[in-house]
């Protein structure tokens, strides 16, 4: 299974990379590696990467939109086809649904299965306006992956 998803250096929360405490860089392994990518892709503005400039997402213009029904729609569907680019997400299992979305407070809970796993995973996308703070969290980290 590691083949489909390979490693890369664990984040934190912040994006900064976690250290083991030998000093060491810890690494992803499995579904973690997939859900850190997707976390990323999420959070990093489409083009931004000069060396993949189909990574990303236009999440960062969406929440600073009115809140409205289509408006809310767009962002739904924005997260949920960055999501599907990632090549190990099962085509048609991406959801997304905004659950708040007014006094500049943006959240939303994103859903989808990975290839060869048997439950889906699932983020917390939140951001606050007064603070223009962007948070996109694993709703249920797994240890040991």
């Amino acid at each position: 299974m590691d083949d489909v998803f390979g490693q890369d250096i664990k984040l934190g929360d912040d994006e900064t990379a976690l250290v083991a405490a030998n000093g060491e860089l810890l690494l992803t392994v499995g579904a973690e590696t997939g859900t850190q990518d997707i976390r990323l892709r999420l959070f990093t503005r489409l083009h931004e990467l000069f060396y993949d400039f189909d990574f990303g997402a236009l999440v960062h213009d969406w929440i600073k939109e009115e809140q409205t029904i289509s408006n809310s729609h767009g962002f739904e569907a924005e997260v949920e086809q960055r999501i599907e680019a990632d090549p190990r997400v099962v085509i048609g299992t991406v959801s997304c649904k905004v659950v708040a979305w007014d006094n500049g407070k943006l959240t939303a809970q994103a859903a989808w299965e990975f290839i060869d796993e048997t439950h889906p995973f699932n983020l917390i996308i939140a951001f606050n306006s007064a603070n223009k703070e962007l948070v996109i969290k694993d709703v249920n980290p797994r240890p040991g992956l």
